[in-house]
């Protein structure tokens, strides 16, 4: 099973490789990006498209582990809580006996 996953997993980075070269290929356009205080200097367009796709991924990873980290924290709290609960719930058991 772990040899199957493998070639999936090597056969899909194949796939994504050839169509990110197959897409340099065909947007080799060189431009530049227009800014509201400047101007980027000329650069092919997958270039920038590739800055683009990048910036986006890190901005999302950036967003969602700030959620996660206020999730984890949350948990930590509540099995705190959680823990607090069951030894008082143990205590209190002791006593009625």
């Amino acid at each position: 099973m772990s040899l199957i996953r493998r070639i999936i997993i090597v056969s899909i980075a194949l796939i994504v490789l050839l169509f990110g070269i197959l897409f340099s290929i065909h947007n080799n356009q060189m431009v530049s990006v227009d800014y509201l205080l400047g101007k980027t200097p000329e650069f092919y367009l997958s270039f920038w498209l590739i800055c683009a796709f990048v910036v986006g991924g890190l901005l999302g990873m950036a967003v969602s582990s700030t959620a996660i980290i206020r999730l984890k924290a949350g948990e930590r709290s509540s099995q705190r809580k959680i823990r607090r609960s069951e030894s008082e719930i143990t205590r209190l058991k002791g006593e009625s006996v």
